[in-house]
């Protein structure tokens, strides 16, 4: 239990002093607890930078704590590179950030999951050179994935935040609310 609670304290103070821009790595605690976990990564970790699914608020938290260096989300995906990206200033975790210079973002409707973009919430659409021209040999799903306006229809549900950056919360498909009403993917049944 103390070790919880000291565990606890650690983060939250590291946390403090980075969004301050203080990342210090000789604070009591990176001499207790973050220098070990440093140097299991080989000790030389100076920034992090996460481009795949949403990652957990704990896992940012803890990453940004531990290694006391620049930690930032991106969104993007294999259509489309980096779309949005949080800021050298931007220490929210679980968000992934501003649309980068190149692109154009915005929410549609999802009425079947009650997703309304004048709620600040639905599918997240690009728009961008970074776009991808279509799947080579498949105009079908090309029609699919683009549509006539050139906008990207990404299938991720984002919502803005109130510092206005993008925050990924569900999946237009493949998904299912649980008993407790949290959206998760279907479980994968494997058979041997």
């Amino acid at each position: 239990v103390i070790g919880r609670v000291l565990f606890r304290l650690a983060i939250r103070g590291k946390l403090a002093l980075i969004r301050r821009g203080n990342f210090s790595r000789n604070t009591i605690w990176d001499k207790i607890i973050f220098e070990k976990i440093r140097q299991s990564f080989g000790g030389k970790v100076n920034r992090v930078i996460s481009t795949s699914a949403p990652l957990s608020r704990d896992v940012c938290r803890f990453s940004r704590a531990a290694f006391s260096c620049l930690f930032i989300e991106c969104y993007g995906q294999t259509e489309c590179t980096i779309a949005c990206s949080q800021t050298l200033n931007d220490m929210e975790s679980g968000e992934t950030g501003i649309p980068t210079p190149v692109t154009y973002l915005k929410l549609v409707d999802v009425p079947e999951k009650e997703y309304y973009a004048k709620d600040r919430i639905g599918e997240i659409c690009i728009r961008s050179a970074t776009v991808f021209n279509g799947y080579l040999n498949d105009k079908a799903k090309t029609r699919e994935a683009i549509d006539e306006q050139g906008w990207l229809h990404t299938g991720d549900i984002g919502r803005w935040t109130p510092h206005n950056t993008i925050q990924i919360v569900d999946r237009k498909k493949n998904m299912y609310k649980n008993t407790l009403g949290i959206n998760q993917p279907p479980l994968l049944k494997l058979t041997v």
